[in-house]
């Protein structure tokens, strides 16, 4: 019997991946190198609005929404990857 049942969630590494890959098409850098470390500060062109922009092809990508207070403590893209994480869960806990 054939259920629609949402995907299984992606390993941190698939994130991180999918994540570098939204931020390269987003910042317009298909060379730039991202890691968990990464800040805003390492990435040319990022600023308020891209980041703006970012966070909304993030939510678009991974199907979550972040509550508004949760974006401002984000320090690099681990912190970024990791409320994706968290957000998948609880959605796949429901």
């Amino acid at each position: 019997m054939i259920t629609s049942q949402e995907p299984p969630m992606p390993p941190d590494t698939e994130i991180l991946k999918a994540l570098a890959a939204i931020i390269r098409r987003v910042m317009d850098d298909p060379e730039v190198t991202i890691t968990r470390e990464t800040q805003a500060i390492d990435v040319k062109g990022w600023d308020s609005l891209s980041h703006t922009f970012l966070l909304i092809e993030v939510e678009r990508s991974f199907k979550i929404r972040f509550p508004l207070d949760a974006m401002i403590t984000l320090g690099n893209v681990g912190d970024l990857a990791d409320m994706i994480s968290r957000a998948l869960a609880a959605r796949h806990s429901k």
